[in-house]
């Protein structure tokens, strides 16, 4: 069966995210993800507020970075919240979004010091003692926690490039594959997260596709369509090589980028096209998404994870999903 969950972000209110998750709970959502961009509220304290007001679904930060923080420190505030929770975490591990803002370099080896980042998480959170010793990340091997960490803990790569996709597939839990509405773009990288699980001699059906499209839902798909040209006019620039392979123009997306960020929302919108919302979204009307989702099904992913904005109406537009599209998964 399925799995569904929903994406959230660190841009409201603390006080919000509380009744958010137990909505989502009664809603029977399976789980909740939190985004740990840097440039809103980080999301371990939403995850501890989560974790204290709910008692089924199971929840994690999507996605933390080695590039920001090191992956022992993520690793401890993991298994911290696990105990919280009673064995409800789980965990996205990427390369990060934004880290260009802090003059973060991009990583010479990426695929390798994200594989890098996972074991060593993985290796603090087994109890090993003996001495960690990477290209990028060590560890000596009296480095462990100073409290049980109470198991083994799912943790999966964030990405939407088919090396990183081939190396998750050896590693990992599986793959987070946001912004992908494609179910063409998604089956690429199923088959190269299964040709990694293969060379690793792991068994490809223990990793985990998980796809979290951008989603704007509402019963006017115009108003849909109309709320997420301005989320894709902000991010497309941080897409590639999704754009390129969407045959998305370049100078347009660099156009409605410019406009988002001059405060011209209006241009901005105009400039996103159809195809960039067919792309990286789920939006429409919940009929609509209906038959999105199943495109995405039918291309592997096991967990399909709804991501921000939501809707012209976050909250309506989780009712929707809550009580229109998760049903329909659930009868069939």
């Amino acid at each position: 069966m399925t799995t569904f969950s929903m994406t959230v972000t660190g841009s409201l209110p603390m006080r919000d995210y509380v009744p958010i998750a137990q909505q989502a709970e009664q809603y029977g959502f399976d789980e909740i993800h939190v985004s740990d961009d840097l440039i809103m509220r980080p999301a371990w304290p939403i995850l501890t507020l989560m974790a204290t007001h709910t008692t089924r679904v199971k929840l994690g930060p999507f996605i933390v970075t080695p590039q920001v923080a090191n992956p022992v420190y993520h690793a401890a505030n993991l298994a911290a919240l696990d105990e919280l929770s009673n064995g409800r975490m789980v965990c996205g591990l990427g390369r990060g979004g934004f880290n260009q803002m802090l003059g973060v370099a991009k990583a010479v080896k990426p695929v390798r010091a994200l594989k890098e980042a996972y074991l060593l998480m993985e290796h603090v959170l087994a109890a090993k003692t003996e001495h960690f010793d990477g290209e990028f990340f060590q560890a000596t091997a009296d480095l462990k926690f100073q409290f049980p960490a109470p198991r083994r803990i799912p943790i999966f790569i964030g990405t939407w490039g088919p090396q990183m996709a081939r190396m998750a597939g050896g590693v990992a839990s599986g793959i987070k594959a946001d912004c992908i509405g494609s179910g063409a773009y998604l089956s690429k990288l199923r088959t190269e997260m299964l040709a990694g699980a293969i060379e690793a001699d792991r068994d490809p059906s223990s990793v985990k596709l998980i796809v979290g499209p951008l989603s704007s839902i509402a019963e006017d798909r115009a108003s849909a369509e109309d709320c997420i040209r301005g989320m894709l006019a902000l991010i497309q620039p941080f897409l590639a090589p999704m754009t390129t392979e969407a045959g998305l123009d370049p100078e347009a997306i660099d156009a409605a980028y410019r406009a988002y960020v001059s405060g011209d929302l209006v241009r901005a919108k105009a400039l996103v096209p159809q195809k960039a919302i067919r792309a990286f979204t789920l939006t429409g009307t919940p009929r609509d998404v209906i038959e999105q989702v199943e495109e995405l099904i039918a291309a592997g992913a096991d967990h399909v994870s709804f991501g921000t904005p939501t809707g012209p109406d976050p909250a309506r537009a989780m009712h929707l999903v809550g009580t229109q599209i998760l049903p329909h998964f659930r009868r069939n």
